[in-house]
């Protein structure tokens, strides 16, 4: 989050969600959060808390486990990865709108303090 605003990115297919992505060897999950927002945002990040763990099969019905932080960012210029075709800080408003699944608009309420895990 910068300055109460929410990072989202929509995927070329229209979808939106958060940066995310896979943890490399050796690589603590925290660090893995905070490349992968670097890699496909361009944003310098600071973990503040783990949100907590989703589990989902993905379209070629592999199953996956996603780890969720709350972070902070260290700096705010986007700079989209082009897997993306839009993006950027949101409030939280507005992002509870944009984001495409019930499971990221659930996770953003309990990061907001909305509603329990």
């Amino acid at each position: 989050m910068e300055d109460g605003k929410v990072l989202i990115v929509q995927y070329k297919d229209g979808s939106w969600t958060y940066p995310k992505g896979h943890i490399e060897e050796n690589e603590a999950m925290e660090v893995t959060a905070q490349r992968e927002v670097l890699e496909e945002a361009g944003i310098e990040s600071a973990v503040e808390r783990k949100l907590g763990v989703s589990h989902y099969v993905n379209h070629k019905g592999i199953p996956r486990e996603v780890h969720w932080f709350v972070m902070r960012a260290v700096s705010s210029e986007v700079q989209l990865e082009s897997t993306f075709m839009a993006g950027g800080f949101y409030l939280p408003a507005q992002a509870l709108e944009l984001l495409s699944f019930p499971e990221d608009q659930q996770l953003l309420r309990q990061a907001l303090g909305l509603q329990e895990a």
